[in-house]
């Protein structure tokens, strides 16, 4: 008798591990598969994992993918990860490197193009003047986009100023800057000339883009 219930006791254990075993692997499943089809039909075809590296989910046609098409492509990713990462092979054999997922969905994953201005085209090269490289890491510098990298270099690259009144523009702008990046009053790099942490500023700004 007592070993009749020694292995219903085993039995029923085992049963409950085996049943929080397939729940656990079933959360992580919803989190993961949640995770790509939130965020790319929140995010215009982004995870932050692509915002990070400008990517983005688009159709073929160049238009933004729908809710449908995002909800494919992930479905389908079951099998493009799940399957010997047959999705790594077949984007080998892809002009545009789409996986499964892309070829059910008709979706295609683009690098974004940088905002260009007419001020940007045209002007000329930058002018670094006060230091021979980009200096220490500025801390805030995710904060910044392509924006502000434009004005960088469009003030960088204006011709015919006098150091006064090149200094002077510098002054105006490194306080908007210094807000956008949130440094606290205690940075060093409040304490370097504006010209100096604009120049470096724009260093790393450009390093990071390549």
């Amino acid at each position: 008798m007592i070993l009749v219930i020694l292995a219903a006791s085993n039995y029923a254990s085992a049963e409950s591990a085996q049943w929080a075993a397939g729940a656990a692997l079933g959360a992580g499943f919803l989190v993961y598969f949640g995770y790509f089809v939130v965020s790319e039909a929140t995010s215009g075809g982004r995870t932050p994992g692509k915002v990070a590296l400008g990517l983005r989910v688009v159709r073929l046609d160049g238009s933004a993918a729908d809710f449908t098409a995002i909800l494919i492509r992930n479905l389908v990713r079951i099998i493009d990860v799940g399957v010997l990462f047959v999705g790594v092979v077949v984007m080998f054999f892809q002009p545009l490197s789409r996986r499964l997922g892309d070829l059910a969905a008709g979706t295609v994953v683009v690098r974004e193009r940088q905002n260009v201005t007419l001020a940007t085209v045209t002007a000329p090269v930058p002018m670094i003047l006060r230091t021979p490289d980009a200096g220490p890491a500025i801390d805030g510098i995710e904060r910044l986009g392509s924006h502000e990298e434009n004005a960088l270099r469009v003030f960088l690259s204006r011709q015919g100023l006098t150091p006064q009144l090149r200094a002077s523009l510098a002054g105006q702008m490194a306080p908007k800057l210094y807000d956008r990046m949130e440094l606290p009053w205690a940075a060093p790099e409040r304490q370097w000339p504006p010209e100096l942490f604009l120049e470096r500023l724009y260093l790393q700004l450009l390093a990071r883009g390549r």
